[in-house]
């Protein structure tokens, strides 16, 4: 019983980020999502339909930061259906693959369908990732900084089967995210400490104008 009061309050202490995976078809996003949150790699994994939900909880000094994945189809009829979650999401990563062109083409076309449908919400979190860096790289690397340089957007090369940097990407992640709260909470304990002094000098003018009344 004590081991499921323990949980329930973990559940109940956690705070949740949405991050969705967007790319062409074939990059991989499926398959980095399963080794990071199951530690498995398929070889024959099928393509995302629409899309799939999955969780992972993570630990930064003491913060429980709760990712929920959303792995989007990179097929065109399912595209409509990616653009409904734009607007919910905390993280973006847009994955391609390392050994083929198109699917680097691709990216750009990505980047901007996100931007364009976001509503202009303020990403904690944006990551190019190159998937498959356990075969040998057929997309210049003059290319890739040239496009996170463009879109002002993080990379990193991952490999989702032999978990190359997997755990690294998702450390970044957890750690932007947890600046992320570390700044709002200081904004609202500024806000609160900006809040106590203006009642004080109010208090305190209001006393002044009391006792010159019962003087005069």
């Amino acid at each position: 019983m004590e081991e499921k009061d323990d949980d329930n309050k973990k559940g109940k202490n956690e705070i949740e980020f949405k991050v969705i995976t967007l790319g062409n078809i074939g990059a991989g996003k499926t398959s980095i999502i399963n080794s990071y949150v199951n530690d498995k790699f398929d070889p024959d994994q099928i393509s995302t339909l629409g899309a799939c939900f999955s969780f992972k909880t993570i630990e930064i000094n003491g913060t429980n930061i709760k990712l929920k994945f959303i792995d989007t189809g990179g097929q065109e009829k399912f595209r409509s259906l990616s653009i409904s979650y734009f607007r919910h999401v905390d993280v973006v990563l847009f994955v391609f693959d390392l050994n083929e062109p198109k699917s680097f083409e691709g990216v750009q076309y990505w980047i901007d369908l996100f931007n364009e449908n976001n509503n202009g919400k303020k990403i904690k979190a944006k990551y190019l990732v190159g998937n498959k860096n356990d075969l040998e790289q057929k997309i210049d690397q003059n290319l890739i900084e040239e496009i996170t340089k463009k879109n002002n957007i993080l990379y990193m090369s991952t490999s989702a089967k032999t978990k190359n940097q997997i755990e690294v990407l998702f450390q970044y992640i957890g750690g932007a995210l947890y600046d992320y709260l570390q700044i709002q909470r200081t904004n609202t304990i500024n806000q609160n400490d900006t809040t106590s002094t203006k009642i004080k000098v109010l208090s305190k003018t209001k006393v002044k104008k009391k006792n010159k009344k019962c003087c005069g």
